[in-house]
């Protein structure tokens, strides 16, 4: 059975990260219209195989519909209140995903791993859990700061892509360096 939330293809996403070995919770139901809601692990190790996985999701920044709309207006775009869940909204080939990594003084995937549960979304065994556990404010971080680190994030995974694209040879091309 394939799962879909907004038209897109669920088992696709969790199949993708499943098969880079990625270290990810599904949060919640997927529900039509929103996006898939995921707490990913930050180790090094893991955020590589997450690159990997999204290059071949072909992944892109979100841009939320209102921002979008302020920006053709010529408006100053909105200013963001901090994010303690660290979230990065990503549209991928099979639809919107929020990847939540959590604060910088908490590992929210640590957090969310030992209360989750084994089920089947899609075909794929995947750990699950209803909601998040409550998360309070960010101490002494203020939304430029915390804006900084999520934008360094996702440099990085976007750097990961984009090594992952060099180290393969086109279409045609032999690896000579072997």
């Amino acid at each position: 059975m394939t799962v879909t939330a907004d038209g897109a293809d669920v088992a696709s996403v969790v199949r993708a990260l499943s098969d880079a070995n990625v270290q990810f919770v599904v949060v919640g139901e997927p529900v039509a219209g929103h996006p898939l809601r995921l707490v990913v692990s930050r180790h090094p190790t893991n955020l590589e195989a997450l690159g990997r996985a999204l290059d071949r999701l072909e992944s892109t920044l979100r841009v939320p519909e209102a921002t979008r709309v302020k920006e053709a207006a010529g408006d100053d775009p909105p200013r963001r209140v901090g994010d303690p869940l660290g979230t990065v909204s990503l549209a991928t080939s099979a639809g919107d995903v929020d990847l939540m990594f959590g604060g910088s003084r908490r590992s929210l995937y640590a957090e969310v791993a030992l209360h989750a549960q084994e089920r089947e979304l899609g075909g794929t065994r995947v750990q699950w859990t209803g909601e998040l556990p409550a998360v309070g404010p960010v101490p002494r971080t203020t939304s430029r700061m915390l804006g900084r680190r999520l934008l360094t994030l996702a440099e990085g995974l976007a750097h990961l892509i984009d090594r992952h694209d060099d180290e393969e040879p086109a279409d045609g091309e032999l690896d000579t360096e072997s």
